[in-house]
This record gives C-alpha cells, structure tokens and sequence, in this order.
C-alpha cells in the first residue's frame, strides 16, 4: 500500500471493480475505507506507523503502542511492535538492512532449482560476484 500523501488524485482510470467508473486511487481508497469503521481505524494505524518509521519518531512509535481504541485484528499488531519496539527503534539510528543477503539467499535458490546438484557449491560461488572463497580443484581419481 502507498503512503496516504503518494495516492495520485490527479489521473482517472476506469475501474472494473467500481462497475467502470473513472476514479482516481484517492478516490478507490476512499470508499473502500467508507464500508467499514473498522478498516478505516486499521488504514489510519498503518499511516501512522509508516510515518513513525519515516520520522524515526520514537514518541509516535510509543503512542500507538500505547493506543487503546483498536480493531480486535490489530491487537496482535499492537503486541509485536511491543515486543520488538527495542529493535524497531534501534533501527531508526542504524539503516542497516539484510537485503543484499536476502538477494543472495535468492540466488542460491534459484541455481537449486535448476542445477541438478552437479558442482553445487562451484556454481553458487561462480555466480556469486563478491565472494572471497576460492574454487579448488578437487583432483580426479583414475
């Protein structure tokens, strides 16, 4: 989902779901969040915390934790932010990411699935750029 500030207003596009009417993405979100309270109040937490995570605001952060008011769904939301707030708000001073090693984990995925297991290890090294293992001859009997 985009941020409530990115929905485009601007440009119109017919919606199939809406019986073909011409509707903006503010104006889809907008009546999806009219059916039902519900939604609309876990909508509203969802910004709130991308703007937490943005601002890197530790105040947000704890406000809705601390937020009572919540749709029963969102309570096991509420619960993780508070078991792992120490680590959420250890990232709003360090922007390290695991992404360059999810990448890889990726990579080695798919080699798995199409090389038949012949010289697994050469080919995830070979396909790998930055690694610093070297590749070693393993002598062949006679």
């Amino acid at each position: 989902m985009a941020k409530e500030s990115q929905l485009d207003y601007l440009h119109y596009y017919s919606r199939r779901n809406f019986r073909y009417a011409w509707l903006s993405n503010q104006e889809v979100v907008n009546r999806l969040l009219s059916f039902s309270p519900d939604l609309r109040a876990a909508y509203e937490y969802y910004q709130d915390l991308i703007t937490a995570i943005d601002q890197r605001s530790q105040a947000l952060l704890d406000r809705l934790i601390k937020q009572r008011d919540l749709p029963i769904t969102l309570k096991r939301v509420k619960r993780t932010l508070r078991k792992h707030r120490q680590e959420i708000i250890a990232s709003f001073y360090t922007r390290l990411t695991n992404g360059p090693i999810e990448g890889t984990n990726n990579k080695i995925k798919v080699i798995k699935r199409t090389a038949n297991f012949f010289h697994f290890r050469t080919r995830i090294l070979v396909s790998l750029k930055n690694t610093n293992l070297m590749i070693r001859e393993i002598p062949k009997k006679n």
